[in-house]
């Protein structure tokens, strides 16, 4: 099995930004030999699929061109009440034959990227989007981001799980498996995010 390794250095105005590690191998289908499992899909309804299906197509907007629809159980209004850190989201493909695997993956880093922040925060009921953010919250950054993709799925739509397993020292760490509507788990993602909060506004028990 061959293994390519890849590194990646982002500079601004000549200072390095990000790094990036890349493994690359061919996929191979299981078989006799090859022994595999992986844990279930959670019981989740597709949106579409039934009229009690509590998701709802996510109203918070995003930048011009963002390649996926996104329904979601909650917007960000309810994310002022404090929850447990959980969260799960359907990302939807409106044109899947028009995309390849490799750009199915890019589309599942970024948006890995970018939704974990809420997550963190969430049991404490502060929100962080679209602004104003909540007065509490003086920043919010992602400090490293992991993402390994197993099996490519077999539909233009797939749940994305993701739960904090702690926050602690202002750093949230934060999982996410991605699933098909097949049951496939297509891919887990791993973040690590920076959270600064005011000091002098007193927050209630969190929530978990």
């Amino acid at each position: 099995c061959k293994v390519v390794t890849r590194t990646v250095l982002c500079f601004q105005d000549d200072i390095p930004v990000m790094q990036m590690m890349c493994n690359f191998m061919r996929n191979r289908v299981a078989g006799a030999e090859e022994p595999g499992y992986q844990k279930s899909m959670p019981d989740v309804p597709i949106p579409g699929t039934s009229s009690d299906c509590q998701f709802i197509l996510d109203p918070q907007g995003y930048p011009d061109g963002f390649p996926v629809k996104i329904w979601a159980r909650e917007v960000e209004s309810d994310f002022e009440t404090p929850a447990p850190p959980h969260q799960q989201i359907w990302l939807e493909n409106p044109e899947p034959r028009q995309r390849t695997v490799q750009t199915e993956q890019c589309i599942l880093a970024m948006y890995t990227d970018v939704h974990f922040t809420r997550v963190i925060v969430r049991p404490y009921g502060i929100r962080i989007a679209p602004k104003p953010a909540s007065e509490c919250l003086r920043g919010i950054v992602s400090i490293d981001h992991h993402i390994w993709f197993h099996r490519p799925g077999d539909s233009g739509c797939v749940l994305v799980d993701t739960r904090c397993s702690q926050f602690h020292g202002g750093r949230g760490i934060v999982s996410s498996e991605v699933y098909g509507t097949e049951g496939t788990l297509v891919a887990t993602a791993m973040q690590e995010g920076r959270v600064v909060l005011d000091k002098r506004h007193r927050l209630p028990e969190p929530k978990l």
